[in-house]
């Protein structure tokens, strides 16, 4: 029997090795019953036809759902039932619904479709598979949903699994060396799992369906990684929901520290820490770092007001944690970063502007990833009874790919939040405006030096401030640069709010998030940007103030402009962007060398390129300082 596994690559792909089918396909594989059948596993994001072509005409075929791959999993199921009319169509992951009339739904939309899978996947599509084999009954399978000609039925509630050693890695057991063998330049990163589940609540996500933590074998763990960097891996991303959440997680840190020593890999790990012990994390940070295992520590606030925190249930996730870590990690210049979402329950555009300002720190190597809210299938959110408690109101949007090169074929689509009871729409598209300003201004370097020092230099608050820049964007005439900037929202907003692409193409280019199109736009005609921006903040009120835009002005490299810059300054202003603390009235010269971005023939290259950097934490060029002894340092 040809069972084939397709976990298709995302609108936005990941060269990721696919976890979630090697697992189905290793822990069939691990059953006596089923270890001889031809097993294969896909992933390539291609014509419908050729989709099919490469499955081999399974007998079986499953089907890993996600936000970013459903509608093209689809596509490929309903043309694998017109081609295959016997196949056996098994759908699962996390957007297959749970809730049994959403579930009903989805089978009579979706045809194609003979079985939904509920939670973890191993041991039920094992089932599926021996049920297929003899010729049984679906019946007795637990967590499922199917259709029986014209009747549809739910059997009883999954079961978690709480002991891996009766399922099989797709690492250990040969999965992953065929389909490596197949597609050699197309995986970059392994993706790997020490711990599944979550013991938090968050309303919005669906990590809390499983609560308890269950730890994969230790041995299991190290065997995998071994694996990883036998093949080359470099980059390593954890799937785990709390990386650090059990003492035996530094352990595991210090064993890819020994890969790293002997092996030169891997280069960078990523993962979702563990909320509550920043003492852990910082451990397991310490750990990384000092065996040259580059990591970004990202702190998943979502949002710093505790009414916000009390209404998606996330209360009992102390912030402080958050940002006791945060300001550890930058004195020692450790990049962190928040994640925050808009549009969650309770959120107000007035408490929302004070979340991303807390977001903002002056640590030169901190920035904030900001998520709009989107309704996942089984998260307590998306359920009828939480959309009429908080007024939830949303649009179903598309989801274009904003990878360069990709043929996504099929759009995906999100269901976005774009207002709730306390915050209407308006106030919802007065918040986007302000917020993705503060990110193009922020964590793309438009205005970093000039938003770490308005604070002390004005006596207002950074709140007051973005406020003061997006009311002057809103009220811009359309010649001036900040209306330009205006006319980028009201494009994005209009599009998110007809249910089209929230990313959209700038000048042509292949479709970006509106930060990127915004400091886009700010950087064709950066100067009169900055003078514009300078005139609304100080006028000639400060000389401190006026210097830090010139500073500003001075490391942001321009397009066409390659030659070093000199500029002498009353203020040292390398060292205040730098180590943040209070500006020292030390004169200071500074030399900048534009980076090689500059020198691209074409405005979008050198756009691109330098975005590229700023999203990396890297420097547009190169900054020297005469010191005291009248040297040139490097900063």
């Amino acid at each position: 029997m040809r069972v084939a596994v397709s976990q298709y690559e995302g609108i936005d792909a990941t060269p990721v090795l696919p976890l979630a089918a090697g697992c189905l396909v290793a822990s069939a594989r691990a059953d006596a019953e089923l270890a001889g059948l031809d097993y294969r596993v896909t992933v390539a994001r291609q014509a419908i036809a050729r989709a099919v072509e490469d499955m081999g005409r399974p007998e079986v075929l499953g089907l890993p759902l996600y936000p970013w791959n459903a509608a093209y999993a689809l596509t490929v199921a309903g043309a694998v039932r017109e081609a295959l009319p016997d196949c056996l169509i098994v759908a699962g992951g996390p957007s297959v619904p749970r809730r049994p009339e959403r579930a009903r739904r989805f089978l009579q939309e979706h045809a194609a479709v003979d079985v939904l899978a509920f939670g973890e996947g191993e041991l039920t599509f094992r089932e599926l598979l021996r049920a297929r084999l003899g010729g049984g009954s679906l019946e007795g399978i637990g967590g499922i949903a199917y259709r029986d000609g014209c009747d549809f039925h739910v059997t009883a509630e999954p079961v978690r699994v709480l002991d891996f050693s009766v399922t099989a890695s797709p690492y250990l057991d040969g999965t992953f060396d065929e389909l490596f063998e197949r597609n050699r330049s197309r995986f970059h990163m392994a993706l790997c799992e020490t711990n599944r589940g979550c013991p938090f609540s968050c309303t919005f996500c669906d990590w809390s369906l499983t609560k308890r933590v269950v730890e994969f074998p230790i041995e299991r763990v190290m065997a995998e990684l071994d694996w990883v960097v036998r093949h080359g891996f470099s980059h390593v991303m954890l799937a785990d929901a709390n990386f650090g959440i059990r003492p035996r997680d530094t352990g595991i840190a210090r064993r890819l520290v020994e890969l790293k020593r002997a092996t030169g890999l891997p280069s960078t790990f990523y993962f979702y820490l563990t909320k509550n012990n920043h003492g852990r994390n910082l451990e397991t940070i310490e750990i990384l770092q000092s065996g040259g295992i580059g990591t970004w520590v990202g702190l998943a606030v979502q949002d710093f007001d505790d009414d916000v925190l009390e209404a998606v249930k996330r209360d009992n996730i102390q912030t402080g944690e958050a940002m006791k870590l945060r300001a550890i990690c930058g004195e020692r210049g450790i990049p962190t970063f928040n994640e925050l979402i808009l549009g969650l329950p309770g959120q107000t555009y007035e408490s929302f502007a004070r979340t991303i300002a807390t977001a903002m720190p002056s640590l030169p190597r901190h920035d904030f990833v900001l998520f709009l809210c989107r309704l996942i299938e089984n998260a307590e959110l998306g359920d009828p009874a939480s959309r009429e408690r908080f007024g939830i109101e949303t649009r179903v949007c598309q989801w274009k790919t904003s990878t360069p090169g990709l043929e996504a074929v099929i759009d995906e689509y999100q269901e976005v939040v774009v207002g709730t009871r306390n915050m209407p729409v308006e106030d919802w598209k007065r918040t986007y405006r302000l917020s993705f300003l503060a990110a193009a201004l922020y964590n793309l370097r438009l205005l970093r030096v000039a938003l770490q020092y308005v604070p002390e230099a004005m006596g207002i608050s950074l709140t007051s401030y973005l406020e003061l820049l997006a009311n002057h964007m809103a009220d811009a005439e359309s010649e001036s640069v900040y209306g330009e900037l205006s006319a980028v929202f009201d494009a994005y907003l209009d599009s998110l709010l007809a249910g089209g692409p929230f990313v959209l193409p700038y000048a042509g280019s292949t479709p970006i998030v509106v930060e990127e199109a915004v400091a886009m736009a700010a950087l064709r005609r950066y100067d009169e940007f900055l003078a514009e921006t300078a005139r609304l903040t100080c006028g000639n009120r400060s000389e401190a103030m006026g210097e830090a835009f010139r500073y500003q002005a001075l490391i942001t490299s321009r397009w066409g402009l390659t030659e070093p810059i000199v500029e002498r300054f009353q203020y040292d202003w390398p060292a205040y962007a730098g180590n943040g603390g209070k500006l020292a009235e030390r004169p200071v010269t500074v030399r900048f060398t534009p980076g090689a971005a500059a020198g691209h023939a074409r405005y979008d290259d050198y756009a691109a390129a330098h975005l590229g950097s700023m999203r990396a934490r890297l420097d547009s060029g190169r900054v020297e300082c005469e010191a005291r002894a009248a040297q040139l340092v490097v900063l």
